[in-house]
């Protein structure tokens, strides 16, 4: 029985869902086992409506400060809290500054006008629509599944989701659903887990497909947590001097690290941070967004440094956020849910720069007359990764179903 099953099925045990995997020796057993020869996605997920418009900065443009007067960015060269500037005209918000050095080294695209056709302005509708891959439309699957549906690839850990199983992974595929590698079955004593062997080894009289998957994942778990438990005590040290958030989403950026070092076949991993809806007290280049920001970047730069240059070559980090805010603040110092939003995209194989024509800020400019109008569509960022990036050029048709792919650019 081969040991990815364990972390596959974890998701539906509950009762195993703390668990054991770590670096050392665990790590030399996979790359004995799978050399670290495919391409990785990380994608990460603003959740709640992360406001592009303070954070990649339109400092060029007179109408921003005119709508904004108390959270607007200052321009560049303008002191303390000053946007960092990017073109002479957009610039990045003071907390993105981890990631402004991977921008002037051309290894960062920026996307201030990401969004869809008729969007939805609801959180978790407009989640699913990204995340299925469909502006508009929510499918059963994510993308992200269908995608690994569409190609067989054997891996030890193909598709992690930490959290909760994003969207964007549910389907056919099965796939790696935990909080952090630290907490697998963490608390599991061998009393325990003789008894959960001995429950999952009876028989199933009922053919109840549910019932049978129960027994079949439950085997499958018991089985790979008595194989990986000797490793559950080994730490990890990220390289490079790479210095991750002291929370669960810098936690979790550090196992994907851990596990691309690992050579497991990782290809997809999604990890979610929120904190962004922001109807009141938003701040400026301080206050609850500029918080939100600097963990925000802090992680992206502590993954980016602790893979290196090696790993990194074959690795991209994709950003995105289920909407922007409204392109005047509102009375409450805050903004309210809007329209296009700003993405990012990272990597060796990331051609820098920013893309996207910018819609303008004038009333005339303005989606609905409130909104920051988009210039790319979300499903074209989705079609160049798993083109360019995931090599599924042939599997576009059935991964983005309605789509009519437009490249960006951004990869070679």
């Amino acid at each position: 029985m081969k040991r990815r099953h364990f972390l596959r099925n974890l998701a539906t045990m509950p009762v195993l869902g703390r668990g054991l995997l770590s670096s050392g020796a665990l790590l030399a057993g996979f790359k004995n086992a799978y050399a670290a020869s495919g391409k990785t996605l990380v994608v990460i997920f603003q959740r709640g409506g992360c406001d592009g418009l303070n954070v990649v900065v339109p400092h060029g443009e007179d109408e921003y400060y005119r709508l904004r007067p108390d959270i607007a960015i200052a321009k560049p060269g303008s002191g303390v809290g000053a946007a960092l500037d990017l073109d002479g005209f957009m610039g990045l918000h003071p907390a993105m500054a981890p990631l402004f050095d991977i921008y002037q080294q051309g290894h960062m695209a920026v996307m201030p006008s990401v969004h869809y056709e008729n969007a939805n302005r609801s959180h978790f509708v407009s989640q699913d629509f990204i995340e299925s891959g469909i502006g508009g439309m929510r499918t059963a699957d994510g993308w992200l599944n269908r995608h690994l549906s569409s190609k067989s690839q054997d891996a030890e850990v193909r598709a992690v989701s930490f959290g909760t199983l994003a969207h964007a992974l549910k389907g056919n595929t099965p796939v790696t659903t935990i909080d952090t590698l630290a907490k697998l079955g963490a608390g599991m004593d061998v009393e325990t887990l003789n008894r959960l062997t001995a429950i999952y080894q009876q028989p199933v009289s009922s053919l109840l497909k549910q019932r049978l998957l129960l027994k079949q994942h439950g085997e499958l778990a018991i089985d790979n947590l008595s194989t990986l438990e000797p490793f559950s005590k080994q730490a990890y040290s990220p390289e490079n001097g790479a210095v991750y958030p002291d929370t669960n989403y810098g936690r979790q950026l550090r196992d994907i690290a851990r596990l691309v070092k690992a050579g497991a076949g990782l290809e997809v991993a999604a990890v979610n941070i929120g904190g962004w809806d922001n109807h009141a007290g938003q701040g400026g280049a301080q206050g609850t967004q500029a918080s939100r920001l600097s963990e925000f970047s802090g992680g992206i730069a502590a993954l980016y440094r602790d893979l290196g240059t090696v790993y990194m070559n074959d690795v991209v980090i994709l950003t995105m956020t289920e909407f922007g805010r409204t392109a005047q603040q509102n009375a409450s110092k805050g903004t309210d849910h809007g329209n296009a939003s700003s993405w990012f995209v990272i990597g060796n194989q990331v051609n820098g720069g920013i893309y996207g024509e910018w819609p303008g800020l004038l009333p005339e400019q303005l989606y609905l007359g409130r909104y920051l109008a988009h210039s790319i569509n979300f499903t074209d960022i989705f079609g160049e990764l798993l083109a360019r990036h995931l090599n599924n050029a042939s599997g576009l048709a059935a991964v983005l179903p309605g789509s009519h792919y437009q490249p960006v650019g951004f990869l070679a």
